[in-house]
């Protein structure tokens, strides 16, 4: 098994046609959908420390908000306003509407919703461009030929190698060796988990 500072792009690469024992070319030109398949599946399962990220700026003066690149899952998001932080609350789009129905009227921002994969809806319509600060999940950049590390090849790298067997599986239309990367994937995946509730109790609990 490679260890953690085997694992890059390059790599990974390199060991998905020995471990499927697929040397064929049409297999090889999938393998950089795998590893970006993989590192979805990861993103979405896992709500670990290295996935957050945090973004600040102003408002812009409108109801519709830009959400960051890779955006996932939001956190927190906040915003100050006379020297003090507001949270804003999770609704629904429709609520929103219902509760702010005239965009062009604007006041001080109460609620958010996710209008769309690149944009969040406000309301009110912000009155001035206040400062936010916006904690959020996030897919991290991708791995490729030119970004070869991430979190994931440092932190979890079985996870994420599990993973990407599980993916070439799958298009292989190997259910043995689906099964078996999928029971891998899950094994490795719990135990990262389990590390990260383990380092939050440790944290929230007081010392006397």
């Amino acid at each position: 098994m490679p260890t953690a500072t085997d694992i890059n792009y390059t790599q990974l690469v390199r060991l998905l046609p020995s471990y499927l024992e697929r040397k064929d070319d049409a297999f090889k030109n999938e393998i950089p959908t795998f590893i970006n398949l993989a590192e979805n599946r990861i993103a979405t399962d896992m709500k670990q420390e290295g996935f957050q990220a945090v973004v600040t700026g102003t408002f812009d003066l409108s109801n519709v908000q830009d959400k960051p690149a890779f955006w996932r899952e939001t956190i927190s998001y906040t915003y100050k306003v006379n020297g003090e932080w507001v949270d804003l609350k999770l609704r629904t789009l429709e609520y929103l509407k219902r509760y702010w129905p005239n965009p062009s009227e604007t006041g001080l921002p109460e609620y958010y919703a996710d209008y769309n994969i690149n944009h969040f809806y406000v309301g009110a319509t912000p009155a001035a461009a206040y400062p936010f600060e916006l904690t959020y999940y996030a897919r991290l950049d991708p791995l490729s030929e030119s970004n070869t590390e991430n979190w994931m090849t440092l932190n979890m790298p079985q996870t994420l190698l599990y993973a990407c067997l599980l993916e070439a599986a799958m298009w292989c239309k190997n259910p043995i060796a689906e099964d078996k990367w999928m029971k891998q994937y899950v094994m490795a995946s719990g135990g990262i988990m389990g590390e990260d509730r383990e380092r939050k109790a440790d944290r929230n609990s007081k010392v006397k």
